[in-house]
């Protein structure tokens, strides 16, 4: 209670006229309402806005046990306005409990501009609550409209046309409010919206007109683009068709066609088609072909053949030679020759367990067996390829029979065999058992508090009737859930399992130890930090250098590292951090452990030479910060990954064509910074909103005040 009196004294005499503006119901209702909340958590807000647009505003900030404040915790809703890299208009500081008299709930009236506001937790413990929240302009103010272009692809002839189809690509650009949509119209049709480019098949001469609104509802003045859409020439076919024969057939020994040979002809043409196929058998004349020419009279023969295509392109002829020969009458008048055996395990009255197998055996000495048949019970008669196994228990006959290529069909034999059910296996394996122990452990493998035993058992015969156990010697008791001890010292705990038929497992027993918790942590972690980099002879290091910061808490341990660069604000430590950045730099560290205890921030300076200046860079510039223009946005002008500074890639000496083009470049610049993480989101802002409020790319522009 004592903290709690010596937070509501600072927070009355550091903002009495932030908090004066709470709930006054005079005020001019602000035109957007955003709320903060906080709970049990003393690490960050348990909601927080991200963006706003400028002007009036109503805050709302609420810590009560329906954001989730069970435990009575005071945090504050606090605008940092002493950090020039951040808005510094806002003078807002609210302390809210559960326990206060608006019940954690309180309300304030503001007026944002654009911009970045920090903000924070001012409770001691609590400054890892914090964030950032982006004012952007209203879209009232802007009153200019979108810039807008268009591109004409496709392929074109000799005289500017596009052939067979042509691509419309439409882009605009707006630095103020931003581009809302674009509109096009082909050859004077209504409007609609554009997504993608346009595609014009249709021959003919095309206009299309577009323009382009911005969020702030200026639209820009309609432009066209002109071109003409001429259908292709089709290729000139100068080559004749391919063509193929085969030749079908029943074939003798020799490869003679017996009876009869049919050929079937084909053509292909990839160009203008085929028009047309002929033939000529045994040098007669040529025919048209149609279908495919069957020859039944024994012989010699050649078929010659050749194709037309629809532009006039005949192929050269070629040929297919074969023989047909006259059947010979069938000599084989013996059925085949069968046999069956059954197979499987058999019981001590010769009956199959489980089931029986029938092999089919068949043989022809003259034309050769065709196929083999089989009857199972009466049932009709099927093909037999495999051996038969059957596994319904009863009395069953098997009949069978076989056909040679000549036609002839066996006499129907029959095998008769009993398949019975297998007598059920007897249980006498006890059920396995196993257990495990759960819970938090301490460094000599104690549990903290309490533990949890888990006992399983599995029987893969008759299946497990229940689980016993006994904790410390006392009588066994039915298992049915985990066990939970919570008796500080050395227990045994004793278990086994029944199954179904009776068997009873060995007892088996699992050993450990239960210790009380130990006491609060109140101690910050011990924190330190390392450089390591190539030095020169004054001791500064050459090109960069790589600080690493470690930490240690014996405990609850360690939470997290923050770090913060130069003054910037605290950052989260995750991986070494490397400073390229030439000229004097003081690093400040400090770790937080699991019970919410933060170390004293400890600093580190040195100083970064120069490896050798960038190269090839569009423009040379190597001031500390980085300006667009003549404003200073305060982010360091560090040396990207190309070598560059950041100042040396924006470019604002250049002669732009225009405002928004320079604003447009500075955005795709940042964006690539973002991404090699030469900038944060908040640096990156800054840039952007600078380069907005420039006057880089306009008439008269200057570089005064750099």
């Amino acid at each position: 209670m004592a903290l709690m009196a010596v937070v509501f004294t600072a927070f009355a005499l550091a903002v009495p006229a932030a908090y004066a503006a709470v709930n006054r119901a005079d005020e001019t209702a602000a035109t957007q309402v955003l709320t903060w909340t906080a709970g049990n958590d003393y690490m960050s807000y348990a909601s927080a806005p991200a963006t706003a647009v400028a002007g009036k505003a109503t805050i709302v900030f609420e810590s009560s046990a329906a954001t989730g404040n069970t435990s009575g915790l005071s945090h504050t809703l606090t605008f940092d306005a002493s950090n020039p890299d951040y808005n510094s208009d806002v003078s807002l500081n609210i302390l809210a409990s559960p326990f206060d008299s608006e019940g954690g709930r309180h309300t304030a009236e503001v007026t944002l501009t654009p911009g970045v506001y920090h903000y924070y937790c001012a409770m001691p413990g609590h400054q890892m609550m914090s964030g950032e929240l982006i004012v952007t302009a209203a879209p009232g103010d802007d009153t200019t409209a979108p810039d807008t272009s268009a591109t004409v692809s496709g392929t074109k002839d000799s005289a500017g046309n596009y052939v067979g189809s042509a691509s419309v690509t439409l882009t605009a650009s707006d630095a103020e409010s931003g581009v809302a949509g674009i509109e096009y119209s082909l050859d004077g049709a209504s409007y609609g919206s554009y997504t993608t480019p346009v595609e014009i098949n249709s021959v003919g001469r095309h206009t299309l007109a577009y323009r382009a609104t911005d969020k702030a509802g200026n639209t820009s003045p309609a432009k066209t683009v002109d071109f003409t859409v001429v259908a292709p020439e089709p290729p000139k076919d100068t080559t004749p068709p391919d063509t193929s024969a085969t030749v079908s057939g029943t074939k003798d020994s020799a490869g003679n066609y017996v009876s009869s040979a049919t050929v079937t002809v084909t053509a292909s043409d990839t160009e203008s088609g085929v028009a047309g196929i002929e033939y000529s058998l045994d040098g007669a004349s040529y025919g048209s072909y149609t279908t495919p020419v069957e020859i039944n009279s024994a012989g010699r023969h050649t078929l010659a053949y050749r194709a037309t295509d629809k532009a006039g392109n005949t192929s050269p002829a070629k040929t297919v030679d074969f023989t047909v020969v006259a059947p010979e009458p069938p000599k084989d008048t013996t059925p085949p020759d069968t046999s069956a055996t059954v197979s499987g395990t058999k019981d001590s009255a010769g009956n199959y367990v489980s089931s029986a197998t029938v092999t089919v055996t068949a043989s022809d000495t003259e034309s050769g067996v065709a196929g083999i048949e089989y009857s199972l019970d009466g049932a009709s008669y099927g093909s037999y390829t495999t051996p038969v196994e059957i596994n319904s228990a009863g009395r069953h006959t098997l009949a069978y029979r076989a056909t040679d290529k000549a036609g002839n069909t066996s006499p129907a034999k029959t095998v008769d065999f009993t398949v019975v059910a297998p007598e059920p296996p007897k249980d006498t394996t006890p059920p396995d058992t196993s257990a495990t122990v759960s819970g938090t452990k301490d460094s000599a493998g104690n549990y903290v508090s309490s533990a949890t035993v888990t006992v399983t058992a599995s029987d893969a015969e008759s299946g497990v009737a229940g689980i016993e156990y006994s904790l410390d010697g006392a009588s066994y008791s039915n298992y049915t859930a985990p066990v939970a001890v919570r008796n500080v010292g050395r227990h045994t705990l004793t278990y086994r399992a029944t199954d179904k038929a009776g068997n009873i497992s060995p007892a088996k027993s699992v050993d450990f130890t239960v210790v009380a918790a130990p006491p609060e942590d109140r101690t910050p972690p011990q924190v330190s930090a390392s450089v390591s980099g190539t030095k020169n002879g004054s001791g500064d290091y050459v090109g960069s250098a790589t600080v690493t910061v470690t930490a240690s808490d014996t405990g609850s341990g360690v939470a997290g590292i923050e770090y913060s660069l130069d003054g910037g604000p605290y950052l989260q430590y995750s991986a070494p951090v490397v400073i390229d950045r030439a000229g004097s730099h003081t690093l400040l560290y400090r770790a937080t452990d699991k019970a919410g205890n933060t170390a004293t921030s400890q600093s580190l300076s040195l100083t970064i030479a120069d490896s050798k200046p960038p190269t090839n860079c569009p423009e040379r510039d190597d001031g500390s910060t980085v300006f667009l223009g003549s404003i200073n946005t305060g982010v360091p002008n560090r040396v990207t990954t190309n070598g560059c500074t950041v100042n040396e890639l924006i470019e604002d000496h250049r002669a732009w064509n225009n405002h928004g083009a320079f604003v447009s470049h500075v955005g795709e610049i940042v964006t690539t910074l973002r991404k090699e993480g030469v900038l944060d989101q908040r640096e990156a802002a800054l840039i952007k909103k600078a380069a907005g409020q420039s006057d880089v790319g306009m008439p008269h522009h200057g570089t005064a005040g750099r």
